[in-house]
């Protein structure tokens, strides 16, 4: 552990789930797993069960890719950190300064 860690206990309310795990992720070199977070109560998770999504990793726009439900709906999957950068750092260049935004 860390120096100085505080370990993660939950709340008294956290009662633990006694389904077993959903998800087979087969184990080979090109799977990735993703946690993707949506708005509460806008989105019926059941409406993605089974669901494969291919995203696209290597976007300037922020736009990874796009999904439909099985009820029909569209929705586009956005990335955050290409919304809002965590930083911006100025460097000279030059005679003159870059922002270059670091996410």
């Amino acid at each position: 552990m860390v120096k100085g860690a505080v370990r993660y206990e939950p709340g008294p309310a956290f009662q633990e789930s006694g389904e077993q795990g959903k998800l087979e992720i087969p184990a080979s070199g090109s799977t990735e797993f993703w946690l993707i977070q949506w708005p509460l109560n806008h989105v019926n998770a059941s409406d993605f069960n089974g669901q494969e999504v291919s995203l696209n990793k290597h976007h300037d726009d922020g736009n990874l890719g796009n999904l439909e439900s099985s009820s029909g709906k569209s929705y586009e999957l956005v990335s955050f950190a290409a919304q809002q950068p965590d930083a911006t750092v100025f460097i000279p260049s030059g005679s003159e300064m870059k922002a270059v935004h670091a996410y």
